[in-house]
């Protein structure tokens, strides 16, 4: 009989981490703070700028209107969707739809 902690598969799972952008399968699409990453112009003008930190924990999110802002990656990542300042963002594409009506379009 194996022990409850040496199940076959589990160690290796953790070793081998990927984020969800990176890896293939699965039913859900997790949200990667890496296909967030980058530069977007917002609808009502100006550039957001997203960056993750070195330790792919943070983000830091540069905005026309809110400043400059570092949010842990499970605040701002949530399943499926993105939470700010808690606005609901959906991820298709190169567009960032939020429940306000915003949309940040990938421009780099």
């Amino acid at each position: 009989r194996a022990s409850p902690g040496s199940r076959s598969r589990s160690g290796d799972q953790r070793r081998g981490w990927l984020p969800p952008s990176l890896t293939t399968g699965g039913a859900m699409s997790l949200v990667s703070p890496y296909q967030v990453q980058g530069k977007w112009t917002h609808s009502s003008g100006g550039e957001i700028e997203v960056t993750v930190d070195n330790t792919g924990k943070s983000v830091v999110i540069t905005h026309p209107t809110v400043g400059k802002q570092t949010m842990d990656v499970a605040k701002f990542c949530q399943g499926e969707g993105l939470d700010y300042f808690g606005f609901k963002g959906k991820l298709e594409g190169n567009k960032i739809t939020w429940n306000n009506g915003v949309v940040w379009t990938k421009t780099g």
